[in-house]
């Protein structure tokens, strides 16, 4: 295994050489607001993407988020349901942990507290983690203590506009104070466990209690 300083600068080179390739296809009309981003919030055309593959194409149509596991009460949530749950907004900074200066966006999130949702499904009280997975194939853990905080959230809109689908449509986890890498996309399923189950990223040297 490769010791992380050199897996962050793997994936710090190739955010960077996307980026790069990316800007260089812009016009000069085009780069100018990349360039001058206005104060406040980062607009979406400015936010840094890392992702394992290519971007999902979710069908709200038959989409289902399915909460199971160690719980009591298995769910099966549609976009719908989701939506007309209690909601909270979040402003919050979402950083790279291979660049946290430059691979950053602020932003207001707007979700439903994961906390809510995993209080429904009543979790078992040896659960320890909550494993979620992407469409993608991707996945990230979470502690329980962690994914039961307020802030933590389900997020469907960013900037108060739903999700870009590049950036996690329809539904992601935001997890402010932590790197980005916890902050899945496009999430189908989410896993309560009594085992110290260990997502992407996580299973690779990065830090398990992910605290910026």
């Amino acid at each position: 295994m490769k010791p992380l300083s050199d897996r962050r600068t793997f994936l710090k080179l190739l955010v960077s050489s996307t980026t790069l390739l990316a800007l260089g296809r812009l016009g000069a009309d085009q780069l100018a607001p990349l360039l001058h981003a206005p104060k406040g919030l980062t607009p979406f055309s400015s936010w840094y993407v890392v992702q394992i593959g290519g971007t999902p194409n979710v069908n709200l149509s038959n989409y289902v988020l399915t909460v199971d596991g160690e719980v009591e009460n298995p769910l099966q949530l549609t976009y719908e349901e989701i939506l007309s749950m209690p909601s909270v907004q979040v402003k919050d900074t979402i950083q790279c942990v291979s660049d946290p200066y430059f691979l950053r966006a602020e932003v207001v999130w707007t979700g439903v507290p994961l906390s809510y949702i995993l209080q429904m499904a009543k979790p078992s009280p040896s659960a320890i983690k909550v494993l979620s997975y992407s469409a993608d194939g991707y996945t990230a853990d979470l502690p329980i203590w962690k994914a039961m905080e307020p802030d933590t959230v389900l997020a469907y809109m960013a900037d108060g506009k739903p999700l870009p689908q590049v950036h996690g449509y329809p539904v992601r986890l935001a997890v402010p104070r932590w790197w980005g890498y916890t902050y899945a996309k496009w999430v189908t399923r989410l896993y309560v466990t009594s085992q110290n189950v260990l997502g992407y990223w996580e299973s690779l040297g990065y830090a398990d209690v992910a605290r910026k």
